[in-house]
């Protein structure tokens, strides 16, 4: 407000047009900046949801066809058990991206204990079992794709940028003068959209907009697949 007092002197009458014009110039490059920031960080939330989607898949693919060697099925059901349990203890959907993950390797050596007698003469086994380790490629790169795009966030100079334009919004907002119930209204929403939209902003920027129940959901989902809840229950109708 400070900043509209020096620009604006007490006593000095603002004409209504130029009030209009930087209303007009305030709000087209809030929109403009923010609407980019928006988008972008938009597009990113909706890669780690879908990279998210396919990592739960491959791990629940590589429990489903092991089965064919049920020795390595029970090696695998812990492994991938252990790993969601730690995203369900720590309501972390990202913990094995920014914590020492084994879970990869262990998968790596159960697979590879694959003695050639359980292979040969078995063609399901042996289709598998390509399979199987471009699964687990996957899962590599998948976690490498999540990690890169956490990072991705908005740097300073862009916060600052968004900061700066809300504030001359609302502020040359304010600067209008209207003996109308209505215009005071708009005023009040719009000054309210503003800080919603950078509250929207925020969350897309750390991830929040997930929800603090996301990381249950998926590990419980990936578990009911490991205990075979869908199979019993089935069998029980």
């Amino acid at each position: 407000m400070a900043f509209l007092v020096f620009i604006f002197p007490e006593g000095v009458q603002v004409p209504q047009d130029a009030i209009s014009e930087i209303i007009i110039m305030a709000v087209f490059l809030f929109a403009f900046f923010v609407g980019f920031f928006t988008t972008r960080q938009n597009d990113r939330y909706t890669s780690i949801a879908e990279y998210i989607a396919e990592r739960d898949g491959a791990f629940s693919f590589l429990y489903r066809v092991s089965f064919l060697v049920p020795r390595i099925q029970n090696e695998v059901r812990e492994i991938i058990r252990n790993h969601y349990k730690k995203i369900l203890d720590n309501n972390d959907w990202a913990y094995h991206e920014f914590h020492t993950s084994t879970t990869i390797t262990e998968l790596t050596k159960s697979f590879g204990s694959l003695a050639d007698k359980e292979i040969e003469g078995q063609a399901k086994v042996l289709a598998s079992y390509v399979m199987i380790w471009d699964t687990t490629l996957q899962l590599q790169k998948l976690r490498k794709k999540i990690i890169l795009l956490c990072h991705e966030k908005l740097i300073l100079s862009q916060w600052l940028l968004v900061f700066i334009l809300a504030a001359i919004t609302v502020f040359s907002l304010n600067l209008l003068h209207a003996e109308s119930f209505m215009v005071d209204l708009f005023k009040l929403i719009f000054t309210a959209s503003v800080f919603l939209i950078i509250i929207l902003l925020r969350q897309l920027d750390n991830l929040s907009i997930f929800g603090s129940g996301f990381s249950k959901n998926i590990a419980n989902d990936v578990l009911r697949i490991l205990d075979e809840v869908d199979e019993k229950e089935s069998l029980i109708r």
